[in-house]
């Protein structure tokens, strides 16, 4: 990326204008920390009414397509968001399913003996870790540590590399205060986005707008940044990080119901 993101309501009225011109507008939308803020346990999380009343009143709009690209399960991204006739991309991907589209990894699935492995010696040892549990998703799992005693997380860190560790099926990466294991196949966030708009085929110049505020959107962004056309990637961050591939910013998921409602004006 050259130069650092710019506010993303400031380029509103740009995506608007080739909106109109185009007749289409594609968003991609990461769900905790971008629609909904991130909150202590996954279970809480919820989509903030003026955020949802913004989106309802923009997919109503003419030429609108948009899906849902989470790092939760499928089925729980979708039960979370609760809006019908979307696309949802769970598991970072490695699930997809919408209107005209179904998809399941493959590798992925394969490798759900391993991931029972590890949820089974990773969750009697987190017993002695107050506030830190294990979310099994399904395709992959997340070891939550937020409500964990700052200096009982490195425990946590040990107990899941343990885990882990000979397992050549299975890779760990690390998001906001959470340590996921995932099956060793090459797919992510950024993967799931062309595989998105292969199947949405916007035309050329019409927005695409992919918003989410974790290193996992990263993928996303480069993904856009690397196709042809006006995809861009908004990071949901304050202040966004010196290194990102994304376009634009937002300072929150508050700032993102505002860029709703202003591209529904």
């Amino acid at each position: 990326m050259t130069g650092a993101p710019v506010h993303a309501l400031e380029k509103a009225g740009a995506w608007r204008d080739a909106w109109r011109r185009t007749g289409r507008l594609v968003l991609l939308l990461d769900f905790d920390g971008t629609l909904a803020p991130i909150v202590p346990r996954p279970e809480m999380a919820e989509i903030p009414e003026r955020t949802r009343a913004a989106l309802e009143r923009l997919l109503a709009a003419p030429g609108v397509q948009a899906a849902v690209v989470s790092g939760r399960g499928m089925a729980d991204a979708r039960e979370r968001a609760r809006i019908p006739d979307l696309a949802y991309a769970g598991n970072h991907g490695m699930e997809i399913e919408g209107p005209g589209v179904h998809q399941v990894h493959p590798g992925a699935r394969a490798a759900r003996p391993e991931l029972e492995a590890v949820a089974a010696a990773v969750v009697p040892a987190l017993e002695e870790v107050p506030g830190a549990f294990l979310e099994d998703k399904g395709l992959t799992l997340s070891v939550h540590y937020r409500l964990a005693p700052g200096d009982r997380v490195e425990r946590v860190r040990e107990i899941v590399h343990d885990a882990v560790r000979g397992r050549e099926g299975l890779r760990l990466t690390e998001g906001k205060m959470v340590l996921e294991v995932r099956p060793r196949v090459e797919w992510d966030k950024g993967r799931a986005v062309d595989f998105l708009l292969d199947h949405l085929r916007p035309p050329e110049g019409a927005p695409v707008l992919y918003l989410g505020d974790d290193t996992t959107d990263e993928d996303a962004f480069r993904a856009l940044a690397e196709r042809s056309g006006d995809g861009e990637g908004i990071l949901v961050a304050d202040p966004p990080p010196p290194h990102t591939a994304a376009r634009a910013y937002l300072r929150s998921p508050e700032e993102v119901a505002s860029l709703f409602e202003a591209l529904a004006e």
